[in-house]
């Protein structure tokens, strides 16, 4: 149990979203003097958890207000808050220690830590690797960007393995050496409206392997290892993938690993390359390294199911098979949804900007996609991009687009909401988008 006191410590958190308020309570807890900082008024003045949190002593202010911190002992900053943000940009200035609320619960952790990152895929890596472990008699609890702070659950926690998603933004200050094994399960094009470049984005995941404990293994997709290699320097990856040469590979009906542990592939999972094929294989390494027998990991596997909004089943109207995936919220997650589809494909695609193009759709979408509905703040820019090679309808609304797609996909054919955006331009998150063309079809 972690009984470590912060007591008579000054510490200022940025950002009060769900990982800073945790951050901020385990700290005032701790008999820390936390001050809280955001730029959203309606949260410092109505969220009901930072008024517990002033009742024990926490301090909140808004951005836009003057405060010395030249006392700090150090800061807290939440993964939401980018790196040229004011307040994280004068906390370096004063050569104050920034780390993420991740970051202040490895330094007191005991318990084994599996770390899970990766574009696409983390979450449901994470969830089969916890539900593997767990049925095996390996108690696991699954925290991190998965939606549980790290720090509101480290003191509750026994012998349990924790299972922890981590996002590129929670990397960017994890520092202490607590992991036991690592995935990567792939880098394709993200949050460039956060990060310079592919390269900067692509090196803040791979920085988990300063994260390791000495002789851990990270598992990273082989097509990752290949193309940004000069990251991982002299560090040797453990790989997985569709070849031999992989530590972890699979021939699409069997799934392999160097040491001749293998286990048969569930049937809806054999005889394609998809996300789906590379989670299990990420997962499947894991377990591995955790001692889980293949077959108890198969006996699994075979009844797991996918979280939701990730290329999910609706319903079937008039023919026509309509699958939510609001999670797919990047040009290359859209690309393996398609690929997903069995026949012709109606494409809702859009939403807010992350300052990718689109380009890659164009050979991608070739003879499957029919029609791309684009929504959102960034249809202007996929009807620019796409429309001299494909038919695009520009819709005001989520409605709209699901009403237009309805009329023009056929028997046999797909309606797929696939967005390649993110979701606050019209929605609260990607499940509140989610929910949403659900309930939409529902009614159809």
């Amino acid at each position: 149990m972690d009984t470590k006191s912060y007591q008579g410590k000054k510490v200022l958190v940025i950002g009060l979203g769900v990982s800073g308020r945790s951050a901020a309570r385990y700290l005032v807890d701790r008999g820390a003097h936390v001050l809280g900082v955001d730029g959203d008024r309606d949260l410092l003045n109505g969220n009901q958890e930072i008024q517990e949190l002033r009742q024990k002593g926490l301090h909140t202010f808004h951005e836009t207000e003057q405060r010395n911190i030249d006392d700090c002992d150090f800061v807290v900053v939440s993964p939401g808050v980018p790196q040229d943000n004011a307040w994280y940009s004068s906390a370096r200035n004063a050569c104050k220690e920034v780390i993420g609320e991740i970051e202040l619960a490895c330094r007191h952790l005991t318990q084994p830590f599996i770390g899970i990152t990766g574009t696409n895929g983390k979450t449901t890596v994470s969830l089969l690797v916890g539900e593997v472990l767990g049925q095996s008699g390996k108690p696991a609890r699954v925290l991190g960007n998965a939606g549980i702070p790290l720090t509101s659950e480290i003191s509750g926690l026994q012998d349990e393995i924790i299972v922890c998603e981590l996002s590129s933004y929670q990397l960017e200050t994890m520092q202490s050496k607590v992991i036991d094994v690592g995935v990567i399960t792939n880098v394709t094009p993200d949050h460039l409206d956060r990060y310079p470049s592919l390269e900067e984005y692509a090196a803040a995941k791979i920085r988990m392997r300063h994260c390791l404990k000495p002789g851990a293994p990270l598992y990273v997709e082989q097509a990752t290892v290949d193309r940004y290699q000069t990251h991982f320097g002299a560090f040797k990856p453990k790989t997985f993938g569709y070849t031999e040469d992989c530590d972890i590979f699979t021939d699409k009906t069997t799934v392999f690993n160097k040491e001749n542990i293998e286990f048969l592939l569930p049937i809806p999972y054999r005889n394609k390359t998809s996300h789906d094929l590379e989670n299990i294989m990420a997962a499947f390494a894991v377990c591995c390294e955790m001692g889980v027998e293949p077959e108890d990991f198969g006996r699994v596997l075979a009844t797991f199911k996918k979280p939701p909004h990730r290329i999910e089943f609706v319903r079937k109207f008039k023919g026509v098979h309509f699958y939510n995936d609001s999670k797919g919220t990047n040009i290359d997650a859209v690309i393996r949804a398609v690929e997903s589809m069995d026949g012709q494909v109606v494409l809702i695609a859009g939403g807010l900007d992350k300052g990718t193009s689109y380009a890659s759709w164009l050979e991608a979408f070739k003879e499957k996609v029919k029609c791309i509905c684009a929504i959102g703040q960034a249809k202007e820019k996929i009807y620019e991009e796409l429309s001299p090679e494909f038919r695009i309808k520009t819709c005001n609304s989520l409605e709209s687009a699901i009403k237009y797609a309805s009329t023009i996909a056929k028997e046999g054919e797909h309606v797929l909401l696939s967005p390649g955006c993110a979701s606050f331009d019209m929605f609260d998150n990607y499940e509140h988008r989610g929910e949403e063309f659900k309930r939409i079809v529902q009614v159809l």
